[in-house]
């Protein structure tokens, strides 16, 4: 084999030598840093964004846990204060209107009869915490599942939330 390369060798003249040098010792490893190195770069950026996204994550919840300590706390005298039977859907509707969340309403559901579905997009937190403490006091649903995801605004939020009437 290495005669075989000796003689291919010496059938080049000096300049296609030179070239198939620049080949071996320039070309070769660029292209080993294009096909490895540099996806392996990109791979630790999109990590590092990951991360920073986490951390913005976290830091929103954080907010939104301290806007949710600040709010009053939740009555739980219901003996002298029996549930209502559940209101319909124009009733719900008004109280949002009335705590100022209607406009953020983007789907309201009765599917099943007794349950609502409904969907908020860009919500103020501030003002959906309350409204949801006082669901089962005031309206007669209690909160059956609630997802909340964060928006670009401090203290807006998408909403989901499933309300299920009390037995």
């Amino acid at each position: 084999m290495s005669a075989r390369l000796m003689q291919f060798l010496a059938g080049l003249s000096r300049r296609e030598r030179l070239l198939l040098a620049l080949l071996v010792f320039l070309a070769l490893p660029l292209a080993a840093v294009q096909g490895i190195a540099l996806p392996l770069l990109a791979r630790q950026e999109a990590a590092r964004a990951a991360v920073a996204e986490a951390e913005a994550l976290r830091g929103w919840v954080r907010e939104r846990q301290a806007e949710l300590a600040q709010l009053p706390a939740a009555r739980t005298d219901i003996t002298s204060n029996p549930s209502p039977s559940p209101a319909g859907l124009g009733t719900l509707e008004a109280s949002l209107i009335d705590a100022g969340l209607r406009q953020s309403l983007v789907t309201l559901m009765n599917p099943s009869g007794t349950s609502v579905s409904m969907r908020f997009d860009a919500v103020h937190f501030s003002r959906l915490m309350p409204w949801l403490e006082g669901l089962e006091r005031e309206m007669g649903y209690r909160l059956a599942s609630l997802r909340l995801s964060r928006t670009n605004m401090p203290d807006l939020v998408d909403a989901e939330i499933q309300l299920e009437q009390l037995p």
